[in-house]
C-alpha cells in the first residue's frame, strides 16, 4: 500500500510539473512561431575612421529612390500604421521615431537648420476644412465649415531623396560611399471643381544618416526580403548594401543646380547615367596593371 501511494504521489508530481511547463509555454508563446530577438538586439555597424590626408578625391551626389519601381516596393509596403509581424515601411518607421522624439530632423540637406519634430507632426495631422450644405426646417440651404481631422499616412510618399558622399580613400584602396541624409518626399493633390489635380512633390524633412540615433533606429527595424522571411535585412543593411534601385538627380557643381534645371526627359536620364559611368571609370582608372 505504501508503495502504491508513493507511485501515485510521484505520478501527480510529474503531471503537475508537465502542466506547469505547458502553462508557462502558452503564457510566453510569441506572436511568431519562435521568439525573435536578434534584430532588436543588433547594434549599428561601426564606420572606419576617415583620415583627411587619405581622401584624395570626392564628390557629393543626390539620388532618388522611387518606391513604385519593382525593386523598391518594400519601401512602400505594408502601407498601414500597424505593419505586419512588427515590420513597417520606411515612412512609418520614421513617423514612429518622430513621435517618440528619438531622431533629429532638419529642413535642409546640409543638416544646418534644425526642424522642430512637433511642427512635422502638426503639419501631417492638421485638420482639413470642408464646406457642408445644411438645410433648416424651412428647406433653405446654408453652408457650414466643418473641420475634418487628418491622420498621417504614407499613401502619397512615393520617393525618398538620398544625399551621399562618394570618395577615394588611400587607406582602403577603393571608392567609398557614405550616406549623409535621407528625405521622404510626398506628392500633394488638391480637389478643384470635383477634379483631383497634382500640385507637386514636397520634401517633408531631412534625416541625418550619420546620426547615432538614426543608425540605431535603422539597425533595429526590419525591411522586407521576399527570399527569406526568417532573416529579414534591417534598414541599415538595406542602405549600406544598396538593396534598391535609384537614379542620380544632382551632383555638386559650380552652378549648384540639379539635372532637371538644365535637362528634361530622356536627356536628364542620360545625364544621370553619364555621371554613374564617370564615377565607375574613376574607380577603375585608379588601378595599374
Amino acid at each position: 500500500m505504501r508503495q502504491i501511494n508513493k507511485i501515485i504521489i510521484t505520478f501527480c508530481t510529474c503531471m503537475a510539473f508537465v502542466g506547469g511547463l505547458k502553462a508557462q509555454y502558452v503564457e510566453t508563446q510569441p506572436a511568431d512561431y519562435y521568439e525573435r530577438t536578434m534584430t532588436w538586439e543588433q547594434k549599428p555597424q561601426k564606420y572606419g575612421f576617415v583620415r583627411e590626408a587619405d581622401v584624395y578625391w570626392g564628390k557629393l551626389l543626390w539620388r532618388i529612390i522611387d518606391v513604385r519601381e519593382k525593386d523598391n516596393q518594400f519601401f512602400y509596403y505594408p502601407n498601414n500604421p500597424e505593419g505586419i509581424r512588427g515590420r513597417k515601411n520606411l515612412a512609418y518607421v520614421l513617423w514612429d521615431a518622430i513621435n517618440a522624439g528619438e531622431i533629429e530632423l532638419f529642413e535642409d540637406d546640409e543638416m544646418k537648420i534644425p526642424l522642430d519634430p512637433q511642427k512635422v507632426i502638426d503639419r501631417a495631422t492638421r485638420s482639413d476644412t470642408v464646406q457642408m450644405e445644411v438645410y433648416d426646417d424651412y428647406g433653405e440651404a446654408d453652408y457650414m465649415t466643418v473641420f475634418v481631422p487628418h491622420e498621417f499616412t504614407s499613401d502619397n510618399i512615393y520617393q525618398y531623396a538620398v544625399k551621399e558622399a562618394v570618395y577615394m580613400d588611400r587607406a582602403r584602396s577603393g571608392i567609398q560611399v557614405m550616406k549623409l541624409g535621407l528625405a521622404p518626399m510626398e506628392e500633394r493633390y488638391k480637389v478643384i471643381d470635383g477634379e483631383t489635380e497634382f500640385m507637386g512633390t514636397v520634401t517633408l524633412f531631412w534625416v541625418p544618416m550619420l546620426s547615432w540615433q538614426v543608425r540605431v533606429l535603422f539597425a533595429k527595424k526590419e525591411a522586407y526580403c521576399q527570399e527569406n522571411l526568417t532573416h529579414l535585412p534591417t534598414w541599415e543593411y538595406t542602405f549600406n548594401s544598396f538593396m534598391y534601385s535609384s537614379f542620380i538627380t544632382r551632383e555638386d557643381n559650380v552652378y549648384n543646380r540639379a539635372i532637371h534645371d538644365y535637362l528634361t526627359g530622356e536627356d536628364a536620364l542620360l545625364e544621370s547615367q553619364r555621371i554613374e559611368e564617370e564615377i565607375m571609370n574613376i574607380s577603375l582608372d585608379m588601378w595599374e596593371y
